[in-house]
Parts: structure tokens; sequence; C-alpha cells
């Protein structure tokens, strides 16, 4: 090969090498986020499921005033 053909396929090396690693870093990034908005959902459902208690509770405690 002459060292122009060398020149470039290194090049393209080099540029293919940059894009897996730009690949695996936008696959790690989507991955963070994707668990970040799992860790939200599963909060939101616990929040969901206090507030549905509390809710209960209030509900109880004036069904026993209006017994009174």
């Amino acid at each position: 090969m002459s060292s122009f053909e060398e020149l470039m396929m290194n090049r393209l090396d080099s540029f293919a090498e940059n894009q897996r690693n730009l690949h695996d870093l936008c696959v790690s990034n989507f991955q963070r986020f994707d668990n970040r908005f799992d860790n939200m959902d599963a909060r939101f459902m616990n929040l969901d499921e206090q507030i549905e208690a509390v809710h209960n509770q209030i509900f109880d405690l004036q069904y026993a005033a209006d017994d009174e």
C-alpha cells in the first residue's frame, strides 16, 4: 500500500473507533436515564400508595365522627 492509502486506512480505523466509543457512551447514558425513570416511577407509585392510605384514614375518621 502507498503511504496515502495507509494514512487513509488509519484515519478510517480511528473514525470507526470513535464511532464505537460514541455509541457505547450513548447506550450507557440512555441506560442511566432509563434507570432514573424506573426509580422515579417506583417513588411515585409509593407516594400514590401513601396518599391513598392517608385518604382512607381520613375517610375512616370522618365515618367514625358521623357515627357518633
